[in-house]
């Protein structure tokens, strides 16, 4: 209480000084008036609402509908920098002694729509850039993993592991959380796809997104409720600025699963300030192999394609999106058994029966499966409407699509799923950034977000439909004083939700379905500064608040879930999760050396987690069962990122990722935090020819330390007693069933040993002609280890994935 107290006693001051704030003051002795006026380079036309902004005091204003600005500064040196939506900055370095007329004229750029970010050069901007830990993947990183799942492609950064089941479908863990956790923004718009599930991975084309960044930590202020464990953003390429069909286009041969993956594009402007793109991808995929055998029907099929239309005016820039994304997903045959004795056998076992182990390769995807389909559509405006700041609306509608089949295959021919979920969000957010004001900068801001479940016709029940209703809106301001910015945040949220569960009437002796509504509302916080103590090193802190709503399926899931393979059981009685989050970050640039580290507190009241309660029969055979429950939970740890290049030639990078999760109410371990990982890699320049540039070769290792932190498993007798368990064994005594149940259950937390797999990568660009062909040769698994990482779900019945060689293409074409 006193936490929150002191929060918003410190905003309330700082809002005080805001409004007591000019925007125009009369001159003081020693200050002098820097005037003049911003223009587009060709047109000659005004532009209205240009950041001009005097470095590095970070003393700013916009251009006003004539394109005019004026400026007060004290006396001194100044790098003046002028930046407009849709062209590229310029900056110029001036000498203030008197009154001085300089003018700007800008170059169009690109479309684009993202907050401006000012900063006299790279290293500064990476040593000021947050007060939380943060991390970013360029197009350059994101190109060495195309073809891989967007999960995937984001393992290697500090503080990320892959919640993985199969080889299709990895959600990302950001310092022990997951799924409703993480808040997933794709083409400015909150990710919405049932993503309550632990097989329900994001809908993102991997080959859309050109910059994918991380901001680690809680982030509820600016993104609202779910933002616990931190904020993913993908974002697909700003539209290029040509009047010459431009594009590129990629290929992917995955070795060991026979993977092929192939995606492409094509964009131009027009002089009336319109420009498009479109996109399209395909994967295929068939069985996966481990080191020893197959692990079968583990294919999957995608096809993915989007459209991206921009238009420029002198009032501002608008962008509409729209992408679809469809798969079907083998998954795991091993993990659906029919009977008792099998399912006992498997986990005993830990490995396919023979059978499966002999299935021969294909690509046909057998049952249990998947069919998803997702529509994105989000239209994007920013304009200045104001003299006092820049004005953006992001608007977006998803329909989500999720059917899933399990292994009863008298279902199948009817043409009927086991679940059937069609989930539809329509959200609206706008935000106003306020010009600078003396140093101060901010954002204040609104949201909405509505959302409709449907259970179509299924054999199955998991979850109940539902409706809900989103509504919130934050404030952040930031002060900036040369080498020191403070920033400070207030947001309140309110959801509401409406579902009609299946519930048990003791006097009819059925289920029957009743209609609920909840309320869930809170109010976040956060404070934070970043000290820049040297020109090569800094320090960051933050302090917050965030929290969570229960979802739809820790409330009143009741039902096998075929993706995961397991019974879960919801509990109606849980409350929010409220989250106090602290973390300190030391970052330095240099020529040479980057590091960024940080340590990280994060007390979770009320934290919902799945625990194992042991096995079930249900109509679709036996399964492991789980039940949502509710504690206190301390998370803690380190994340960190390290780059050191020792000669021009020769670079080490290394990224390192611990958390420790610890249940308060029941003293234990928290069940399913990420092992300690290590990943280190030698990167070699080799050589530059006249036909092939920037030919290197990497050599390196991802190291996971055995997760001993792991909770005791202890049976419910009261829906599991002796006697039930008893019969379950006819065939042993009673002491000997239970002895051997008992293991079953120590079994499902138990954690598999640590392990170590080598990569080698090598690449290169190879001039064709007129156009550039970019190979990347990649051996993941180098030496095909036997592995099984224990975020893998299937990681009691089949070890990982075994050797992959994968080979990538790349070439662009059209304009540069």
């Amino acid at each position: 209480m006193r936490r929150r107290f002191f929060l918003i006693l410190v905003f309330l001051l700082e809002v005080a000084v805001i409004l007591n704030a000019q925007s125009s003051q009369p001159a003081k002795p020693d200050e002098c008036r820097l005037y003049g006026k911003v223009i587009d380079f060709k047109t000659q036309e005004p532009l209205f609402g240009a950041s001009v902004v005097a470095l590095p005091l970070k003393r700013g204003t916009v251009s006003k509908e004539n394109g005019t600005y004026s400026l007060l500064l004290p006396k001194g040196e100044y790098e003046v920098e002028v930046r407009f939506v849709g062209y590229r900055s310029k900056s110029v370095r001036v000498v203030l002694n008197a009154d001085k007329e300089l003018n700007f004229t800008l170059e169009s750029d690109a479309i684009e729509t993202e907050e401006v970010i000012i900063s006299t050069d790279r290293d500064k901007e990476k040593l000021m850039e947050s007060s939380q830990s943060f991390d970013m993947m360029t197009k350059e990183d994101l190109d060495k993993h195309r073809g891989q799942t967007f999960g995937e492609s984001l393992k290697n950064l500090a503080g990320v592991s892959v919640l993985q089941t199969g080889v299709s479908i990895a959600k990302p863990v950001v310092r022990g959380l997951h799924g409703q956790r993480i808040v997933i923004m794709n083409a400015g718009v909150k990710q919405e796809g049932q993503q309550w599930g632990d097989e329900h991975a994001p809908e993102i084309d991997p080959f859309a997104a050109s910059e994918v960044q991380l901001l680690r930590g809680a982030a509820s202020v600016e993104y609202g409720a779910d933002a616990i464990g931190g904020v993913i953003r993908s974002e697909p390429k700003p539209l290029f600025l040509s009047d010459e069909l431009h594009g590129e286009l990629f290929a992917n041969f995955l070795a060991n699963n026979r993977q092929g993956a192939f995606s492409g594009y094509v964009e131009r402007a027009f002089a009336n300030g319109f420009a498009f793109r479109a996109q399209g991808s395909w994967r295929k995929a068939g069985d996966s192999f481990s080191p020893d055998y197959i692990i079968a029907n583990t294919g999957f099929s995608e096809l993915s394609g989007s459209v991206m239309l921009g238009l420029k005016r002198d009032w501002g820039t608008t962008m509409l999106y729209y992408s679809r994304f469809t798969a079907e997903l083998g998954i795991f045959r091993g993990a659906h058994i029919g009977n008792f004795s099998d399912l006992v056998r498997a986990i005993e076992l830990g490995n396919p029966v023979p059978a499966l182990q002999q299935t021969p390769f294909s690509y046909d995807i057998g049952l249990p499966r998947q069919e998803i389909a997702h529509d994105l559509v989000s239209l994007r405006t920013t304009f200045a409407p104001f003299s006092f700041g820049t004005l953006s609306l992001d608007g977006g509608f998803q329909l989500n699509q999720r059917k899933e089949f399990d292994a009863q295959r008298a279902a199948v021919r009817l043409g009927i799923p086991s679940l059937n979920l069609v989930l539809s969000t329509a959200s609206l957010d706008a935000k106003l950034r306020h010009v600078p004001i003396g140093n101060f900068i901010g954002t204040v801001g609104i949201s909405t977000t509505a959302q409709f479940n449907n259970i179509g016709r299924s054999l199955a029940y998991l979850i109940p439909p539902f409706q809900s209703l989103n509504v919130g809106a934050f404030i952040r301001e930031e002060y900036v004083v040369e080498d020191v910015s403070f920033n400070v945040g207030l947001r309140y949220d309110i959801r509401s939700l409406w579902a009609s569960p299946r519930v048990f009437d003791r006097n009819a002796m059925r289920q029957v379905f009743v209609d609920e509504q909840r309320l869930f509302q809170a109010v976040t916080a956060s404070f934070g500064v970043v000290y820049q103590f040297s020109p090569t090193w800094s320090v960051a802190s933050n302090v917050g608040t965030a929290w969570r709503p229960p979802s739809i399926n820790e409330l009143y899931s009741d039902g096998v879930h075929h993706g995961t393979g397991q019974y879960e059981v919801g509990d109606r009685a849980l409350g929010v999760e409220k989250s106090y989050n602290l973390d300190a970050t030391l970052r330095h640039q240099s020529a040479r050396f980057e590091l960024e580290a940080s340590l990280f507190y994060n007390h979770i009241s009320g934290f919902i987690f799945l625990e194992p309660t042991g096995l079930i029969q249900s109509l679709r055979g036996f399964f492991p069962a789980y039940r949502y429950s509710q504690s206190d939970t301390r998370l803690a740890g380190i994340d960190a990122t390290a780059r050191y290049a020792l000669f021009d030639f020769l670079r080490f990078d290394a990224t390192f990722s611990l958390v420790r999760g610890q249940n308060l109410d029941r003293n234990e371990p928290t069940i399913n935090m990420p092992q300690d990982r290590l990943r280190a890699i030698a990167h070699v320049h080799l050589f530059d020819a006249e036909s092939i540039k920037d030919a290197y070769v990497e050599f390196g290792a991802t190291a996971a330390r055995r997760q001993t932190h792991v909770p005791f498993v202890a049976r419910d007798t009261l829906r599991q007693p002796n006697s039930l368990i008893a019969g379950l064994f006819p065939e042993l005594p009673e002491a000997d069933a239970i002895a051997r149940y008992d293991n079953v259950l120590r079994l499902l937390t138990l954690a598999p040993p640590g392990y170590v797999i080598w990569e080698l990568n090598a690449g290169a660009t190879v001039q064709l002609g007129s156009l550039p062909l970019k190979i990347v040769v990649s051996a993941q698994n180098l030496f095909n280890a036997r592995y099984r990482d224990y975020l893998s779900r299937f990681r009691l019945y089949a070890d990982d994935m075994g050797r992959n060689i994968i080979v990538r293409l790349q070439m662009p074409f059209g304009a540069s």
